[in-house]
């Protein structure tokens, strides 16, 4: 499978490094040389240099036979272009990331007219991730969200915990809940347990659990679900309005601080029933005098990392209780993690994830199709949701079977049967119509459903 990536920003890189890893044909274009170079020269990937919207370049680059185009350049306008381009040469499937509102409202017209066969908007994407944790408003890090039925959340095990030293099904039993472990992070050392394994101090556990038994999970744990009322938002940029858009038809309090006078003044006229702040969120006089600290939530959306990076860490000082980030770079992402900060939604992450989900399925003999996929503990586990058709080849089998019999490294985690949330045990099995919810070690490149099982 052949695929061009246009753009080596933050995600191209990021999709580059991910894709280039699964063994695909890939082939770069990126007008600056010297970052061309250094992506092939660290990846085992082809590349071009010059302009993603020139019909030579990726002609160039291979579009006559291309499966695939993403084109993920920082201008709207050149993603739409080198989509456009690559289709009329001949290549199977394009996609363009896109920013700007005035796009995201012509979504169906441009794809329509231009051929192109999804256009991603990661600030929109990331904006829904946010809201979700807000309405989850605990204090445990959520890694994924399916259908907003199931959610994966991660949980440290303190040296005082009471999960310290309990074995799986002791684990179960303390929630008392539908809840499974699907993963453990030890060490640097990524996990899919099995009923044998103990649980030790530090473990980073994920563990799925439909959305009303999360509130069971923080009560064991004794941490307090407090409603979110009260939102301070920094940043009214391009992601900001998104958020905003977002938050607005739900009832929050919502404060948002933006440096920029001219963008105070638009969102004001966006947002009439908001309270619109025009100063510099790095300035901390600023968030205490905006009151911080009588805040629900504070969510950070600017475009620049460090800021966010500062903005939560001060909020988080100040005893915010939900404190959520836009963070693309990983470095900042990872030191984020070694604190309490609740949720850094990645942008560039979430795409690439999107990506990845059209990319398998491109890719699959099209029995099952992945309906979202996620990137976990730290990238070393993936979280795939598939939909199950009628040829999938362990129809009604029950999971005790010897005939189901299950990859090293895959753990079933969920099925989401209609509006219910089945925890699987041995007597479960898979129907024609589910949703079923694998986690797997990042090295199982699985495209389909039956890719899990032993043949």
């Amino acid at each position: 499978m052949k695929i061009i990536v246009v753009g080596l920003g933050q995600t191209g890189r990021l999709l580059t490094e991910v894709i280039s890893k699964e063994h695909y044909d890939v082939v770069v274009v990126d007008s600056n040389k010297e970052v061309v170079e250094k992506i092939t020269e660290k990846y085992n990937v082809n590349g071009v240099v010059g302009s993603g919207g020139s019909r030579r370049i990726l002609a160039q680059a291979g579009a006559e036979n291309a499966d695939m185009l993403v084109a993920l350049t920082p201008n709207d306008e050149l993603n739409i272009l080198s989509c456009m381009t690559a289709k009329k040469l001949g290549t199977l499937d394009v996609s363009a990331r896109i920013h700007q509102p005035e796009f995201d409202q012509d979504q169906s017209y441009i794809m329509e007219e231009y051929g192109i066969d999804r256009l991603l908007n990661p600030d929109k994407e990331a904006a829904k991730e946010m809201l979700w944790n807000i309405e989850l408003s605990g204090s445990l890090r959520t890694e994924a969200f399916f259908e907003k039925k199931a959610v994966i959340v991660e949980l440290k095990v303190e040296e005082n915990s009471p999960l310290s030293g309990m074995a799986l099904p002791q684990v179960k039993e303390f929630f008392d809940t539908d809840m499974l472990v699907v993963a453990v992070y030890r060490k640097k050392e990524m996990i899919i347990p099995d009923g044998k394994l103990t649980i030790l101090s530090e473990d980073r556990l994920e563990i799925i659990a439909s959305l009303g038994s999360v509130r069971e999970i923080y009560q064991k744990l004794h941490i307090k679900k407090k409603r979110i009322k009260d939102v301070l938002m920094v940043g009214g940029g391009t992601g900001g309005y998104y958020l905003a858009k977002e938050l607005e038809p739900l009832g929050y309090n919502v404060k948002v601080l933006e440096k920029n006078k001219e963008r105070c003044i638009e969102l004001v006229k966006l947002f009439p029933n908001m309270q619109v702040i025009c100063g510099d969120a790095v300035d901390t006089q600023i968030l205490k005098e905006e009151g911080i600290r009588k805040m629900d939530a504070c969510l950070s959306m600017t475009g620049d990392d460090r800021t966010n990076l500062a903005v939560s860490l001060f909020a988080h000082s100040e005893g915010v209780t939900q404190v959520l980030a836009k963070i693309n770079e990983i470095a900042y992402e990872q030191l984020l993690r070694k604190t309490d900060v609740n949720v850094c939604v990645s942008p560039s992450s979430v795409i690439v994830e999107e990506l990845m989900s059209v990319i398998r399925n491109l890719a699959s003999s099209d029995r099952s199709r992945i309906r979202r996929l996620y990137r976990i503990a730290d990238g070393k586990a993936e979280a795939i949701a598939f939909d199950v058709s009628d040829s999938c080849g362990k129809i009604q089998i029950p999971f005790l079977s010897p005939e189901f019999k299950l990859r090293k490294g895959v753990l079933i985690a969920a099925i989401i049967r209609g509006k219910e949330i089945i925890i699987p045990n041995g007597n479960s099995s898979i129907q024609p119509g589910d949703t079923v919810v694998v986690v797997t070690d990042v090295n199982n490149v699985l495209n389909e459903l039956d890719d899990i099982f032993v043949n």
